[in-house]
């Protein structure tokens, strides 16, 4: 477990973390999302215990961590942290790679190790190559084997799947979250997308400007956004002017229909595979629905609203 109280980093002037608080259990999995500069990676690192906070203090397993001014050597042995650089060795093979973490256990602990690793990964095929020989996606499981190698405590992921296409992508992320339950470690995830933390994450906590905004499971956040800006962060949707009253409508509850409460003409349509964006302009919005067919440019269509979300009432 690892729990972070009340903490403050002043960094500069114009940045800083204000009263941030989180706790996470092993075998459970948080994901901290906020748009770039927001304070993600700052926190991931006084959590690493390779920055200090200005106030507040960390724990691991109910034990309060050593600031990195206490110590000769910044972080934890027992918190790892994996970005979407690739920090493995070049010269030598992925088998090895993964054992140097284990370099002061004996041999035959090394070995079953890295191929019980290398299975659950599924990299075994890969531990006789080199680094230069992989792809994206296999170096980052690669990684995130090497991290849990000796058995951590806490995993912290710094916007891991950065650099993967969506495929590859999914594929890693649900490979990890099975291993992670496996290995029974607490993982904070810090990610701009949340499609990276849907299906992996247990809890999200929504930053903006170093505060804290809004904390829970993906569900009630996506349904229930504190405000426009978390909103934005879980998913698509569009701010919306009717009867007088502003009202925040996901993508997926625009639903066309012939007896619908509300007239707009069709702008565009755009292909995306498995169904089509149609284009419309309503209440000086631009919005976007759903659809599993094309529509005739400038055709006028009725539709209705499944759901809509009032910031008011949250």
């Amino acid at each position: 477990m690892i729990e972070a109280k009340k903490v403050n980093f002043a960094y500069s002037d114009s940045f800083f973390l204000k009263n941030i608080s989180l706790k996470v259990e092993k075998g459970k999995t948080l994901g901290i999302i906020g748009h770039s500069g927001s304070g993600k990676t700052t926190m991931l690192k006084i959590l690493a215990g390779l920055i200090e906070p200005t106030e507040g203090f960390v724990l691991l397993e109910g034990e309060k961590l050593d600031p990195p001014s206490k110590k000769l050597i910044a972080g934890h042995k027992r918190i790892k942290i994996v970005n979407q650089q690739n920090t493995l060795f070049p010269n030598i093979s992925i088998f090895e790679n993964i054992a140097y973490e284990l370099r002061f256990f004996q041999k035959n602990y090394q070995t079953k190790r890295v191929n019980k690793l290398a299975k659950d990964f599924g990299i075994a095929h890969l531990l006789t190559k080199f680094p230069r020989e992989l792809s994206g996606g296999e170096i980052q499981r690669v990684m995130l084997a090497k991290a849990i190698a000796d058995e951590p405590s806490v995993l912290l992921l710094d916007e891991p799947f950065a650099n993967l296409d969506q495929i590859i992508k999914k594929k890693v992320m649900l490979n990890l979250n099975a291993v992670l339950k496996k290995e029974n470690i607490a993982s904070i995830l810090v990610t701009h997308d949340i499609n990276d933390a849907f299906g992996l994450v247990n809890e999200l906590l929504i930053i903006k400007n170093g505060r804290m905004i809004q904390k829970g499971t993906s569900e009630h956040i996506y349904h229930t956004p504190k405000n426009k800006y978390v909103a934005l962060l879980t998913g698509n949707g569009f701010n919306l002017k009717i009867n007088e009253k502003e009202i925040f409508v996901r993508q997926e509850n625009i639903v066309l229909d012939k007896s619908g409460e509300y007239e707009a003409n069709i702008l565009d349509n755009i292909f995306k595979g498995h169904f089509y964006e149609l284009i419309f302009e309503f209440g000086g919005e631009t919005i976007f629905c759903l659809n599993k067919e094309p529509m005739p440019i400038g055709q006028k269509i009725r539709f209705s609203l499944k759901s809509v979300i009032d910031f008011n009432q949250n």
